[in-house]
């Protein structure tokens, strides 16, 4: 349990980074008389989401769950820093909100499969930690980002750059 509370925790700390990496950047001032650009081709459609396994969805559901609970049961922690951080507090809100449709999509499907809700989340803590293994020369810090930052692609969808 402890590996599940230290994921969460990077996956914060990177949103909470990312916001304020956000803020500070410089915004461009509109220019007098921009031209016209010419009309853009079509965009292609985007690739089709990969579809999570049961334990995939077990354990991301796990996951964006407690950053949705930390988000409800500490709003003090976003008061005191103004409105980015309750536009942080709505996204991890809607995380947990995400995780908890996962989490029943989870549990129904182990339910088909004759087991009961507490292999589905072992077996979704079995996926969250085999992802989550540190690298030969990594420190812990390392290790936490990278594990967040995939865990965050793979469980949302949201590609980090």
């Amino acid at each position: 349990m402890k590996r599940t509370y230290m994921i969460a925790a990077a996956m914060v700390a990177f949103l909470t980074v990312g916001s304020a990496q956000a803020s500070t950047t410089q915004t461009a001032k509109p220019k007098a008389s921009a031209p016209v650009a010419p009309p853009r081709a079509p965009v292609a459609p985007a690739a089709p989401a990969q579809t999570l396994s049961n334990e995939e969805k077990a354990g991301c559901g796990a996951v964006l769950m407690i950053l949705g609970q930390v988000s409800t049961s500490y709003p003090q922690l976003f008061a005191k820093q103004g409105q980015d951080a309750r536009g942080i507090q709505f996204v991890l809100e809607a995380f947990g909100a995400k995780g908890r449709m996962m989490m029943d999509e989870a549990f129904e499907d182990g339910a088909q499969r004759g087991l009961k809700p507490s292999k589905v989340y072992e077996e979704g803590l079995s996926f969250l930690f085999e992802n989550a293994q540190p690298v030969a020369g990594e420190t812990a810090e390392q290790g936490g980002r990278r594990a967040a930052m995939a865990l965050m692609q793979r469980c949302t969808g949201i590609q980090m750059d």
